[in-house]
């Protein structure tokens, strides 16, 4: 059982406790990271910054354009020797990797210059030697195996265990291989599963976790997820161990926790799907902006609460959708204060059809009511306070300078 948390990015560890969970020392809603890696490992990047490869923007496009040398060492891999140059190659785009994530969650809570300088050493010229030396090592004695019986030539005990380290350096190697040749179809597939899941949410009978659960699993096998079956064939088997965890950061109380050690970043963002859906946590679309938000909460909520890109005020998108509710209630008919100031305006021309009013006191009367609702609109204070008392009939003629007998 480990006593601390992981930090390298190939395999790294997350707790879980109730509604949280914790990497690098920070805490989170549960499927926070997954409903985050929707929106910014696909963000459109802003005018001059595609070239800059920390500034986070499109995450997924730039992981998936470093495949090809992967590839070819795993070939190499397959048939038993490692080409240099496709080496070399690799190395420079696991760099050009770590560069690009580095500021994404989750990251960017992790030990990034840990995991560059394990990531030169796995991938370096030293290390690829080491493994071709060991490949035709191990190819050697298996050409041998045969005549070990007549020969006396098989390894002996300290042989072995040197073998066996290699073994475990090379197993490493193809490890965090497989993690990063697989990070951004993993961000792809993540992507897949979410928009299948959020466009069919409306149209489950309940949003509690049973019908959530269905709904996520048939996700998983229907056509908005249909790259899952080539790209997680595998079981879903993060190491899992009960750990005790402070109940807040920096907390002397502690709880049960559950630790998940990952080899693979669509288990981690599976694992924290699910987490949060145990919890009531699932991912929307925002009805204003477009991108996805984290619902934490039983309310019927259709606005994220990430600023509006488009709103000159940088509000946020609950703030614009409601204030563009007040507008639509302010140009309503039946809103209360042109209500008030419709009624004055009846009896005006009820007043004026009987002959109690003259055209031109009227006319006088109606632009004094008509003043008196648009002060009101504009200003709440005095729209609670002196508007009632000011659309009164006697207030309204007074002003307009009519005497009635």
């Amino acid at each position: 059982m480990t006593s601390h948390p992981k930090q390298n990015i190939g395999c790294f560890t997350a707790d879980f406790r109730g509604k949280k969970v914790a990497i690098g020392g920070r805490v989170f809603p549960v499927g926070f990271f997954f409903c985050n890696s929707l929106n910014e490992y696909w963000r459109e990047a802003p005018n001059g910054e595609h070239s800059n490869p920390a500034a986070g923007w499109l995450i997924a496009n730039r992981l998936l354009s470093t495949h090809q040398p992967m590839w070819n060492v795993e070939d190499d891999l397959l048939l038993g020797y490692l080409d240099e140059a496709e080496a070399a190659k690799l190395h420079d785009n696991i760099q050009y990797i770590l560069k690009v994530i580095a500021k994404a969650r989750p990251f960017k809570y992790l030990d990034l210059d840990a995991e560059k300088s394990r990531c030169d050493a796995l991938f370096g010229t030293e290390s690829v030697q080491l493994i071709n030396a060991y490949l035709r090592e191990k190819a050697q004695h298996t050409l041998n195996s045969d005549s070990f019986g007549l020969s006396g030539n098989q390894p002996n005990h300290n042989e072995i265990k040197r073998l066996a380290e290699k073994e475990t350096h090379l197993r490493d190697f193809i490890s965090t291989l497989d993690f990063y040749n697989k990070l951004g179809l993993d961000m792809n597939a993540a992507l897949d599963f979410a928009r299948g899941f959020v466009e069919r949410l409306p149209y489950i009978p309940r949003r509690d976790e049973n019908h959530l659960i269905q709904l996520a699993m048939e996700c998983m096998k229907q056509v908005p997820f249909g790259r899952w079956n080539q790209l997680y064939q595998s079981t879903f088997s993060p190491e899992v161990e009960y750990v005790a965890v402070p109940k807040k950061p920096h907390s002397k109380n502690y709880t049960v926790g559950k630790r998940m050690t990952f080899t693979r970043f669509l288990d981690f963002l599976i694992a924290d799907f699910f987490e949060g859906l145990h919890n009531g946590h699932y991912p929307q679309i925002c009805q204003n902006c477009g991108r996805y938000f984290l619902k934490t909460n039983a309310h019927a909520q259709k606005y994220c609460t990430f600023t509006d890109p488009k709103d000159p005020l940088k509000r946020a998108c609950q703030a614009v959708a409601a204030a563009k509710g007040r507008a639509a209630k302010e140009l309503a008919a039946d809103h209360p204060i042109k209500a008030v100031c419709e009624n004055r305006l009846k009896v005006i021309r009820i007043q004026l059809k009987r002959e109690r009013l003259s055209k031109e006191q009227a006319k006088a009367a109606k632009k004094v009511a008509q003043e008196r609702r648009d002060r009101a609109l504009a200003d709440a204070v005095y729209a609670n306070t002196l508007y009632p008392k000011e659309m009164e009939q006697v207030s309204i003629y007074e002003a307009a300078g009519i005497e009635l007998s």
